[in-house]
């Protein structure tokens, strides 16, 4: 079963209990962690941060188990998460402390190029596109489900120390929605994680601007983007 009455093998007190003592062991052994707990009911409340849980929910809704790593997070589980470019790092606490290694393939070629036809023209500054304070059509480009910044499961490359052979499994999953709140309040994040710059999307690229058939035929929508200012 998948949903948010999943219950881990351990309590809630045991979960809090090993991980406290887990971080507690690990800071004294001089290791650099960022913790990532967070219990609100939605994950996220700035914009990019709001578009990857609900992508998640996608994903979910699609058969991909994800209820698991909330648990874990909610339960302060999450020790460590790192994000570089394309991959996640993290140590989460269950039973055991397991190591966490998640790679995402680089937005690159004719989707980055369709992206930053649409946007071009259509953002007022770098603070805007962080903020998704963008034109209505623009923002259904960037995200949508199948070919916008926010990762699909065909994307994630998953490996855990665990010996549970699901993708993910609860600790990646956890992992997953831990990178979401990072994104939340830095979302520069996003895009370290999908291998580009936000400035990638302000720039010309290869291909010349697309008008709206176009976007629209590639992203299977239909939109009406705004004339360029």
């Amino acid at each position: 079963m998948c949903s948010d009455d999943f219950q881990p093998r351990l309590r809630a007190a045991d979960l809090k209990r090993l991980a406290e003592a887990r971080q507690t062991r690990l800071l004294e052994e001089g290791a650099t962690l960022h913790p990532v707990v967070n219990s609100t009911r939605k994950l996220a409340g700035n914009f990019w941060g709001s578009a990857w849980m609900k992508q998640l929910a996608l994903c979910e809704a699609g058969g991909m188990c994800l209820a698991p790593g909330r648990t874990l997070l909610r339960h302060g589980c999450v020790l460590d998460v790192q994000l570089s470019p394309c991959t996640i790092t993290a140590l989460v606490s269950a039973e055991e402390l397991y190591e966490v290694e998640l790679r995402l393939s680089p937005m690159e070629g004719e989707q980055l190029d369709a992206l930053a036809a649409a946007c071009s023209g259509h953002i007022d500054s770098l603070l805007s596109l962080l903020e998704g304070r963008l034109d209505t059509a623009v923002l259904q480009l960037l995200c949508h489900p199948e070919n916008g910044l926010l990762p699909t499961p065909h994307d994630w490359r998953m490996r855990c120390s665990c010996p549970d052979w699901a993708e993910p499994c609860p600790h990646a999953a956890a992992a997953i929605y831990a990178a979401g709140c990072l994104i939340d309040t830095e979302p520069a994040r996003l895009f370290t994680l999908r291998g580009i710059t936000p400035s990638a999307l302000l720039k010309p690229t290869r291909t010349e601007a697309l008008d709206s058939d176009s976007l629209s035929a590639m992203f299977g929508i239909d939109l009406e983007l705004p004339p360029q200012p």
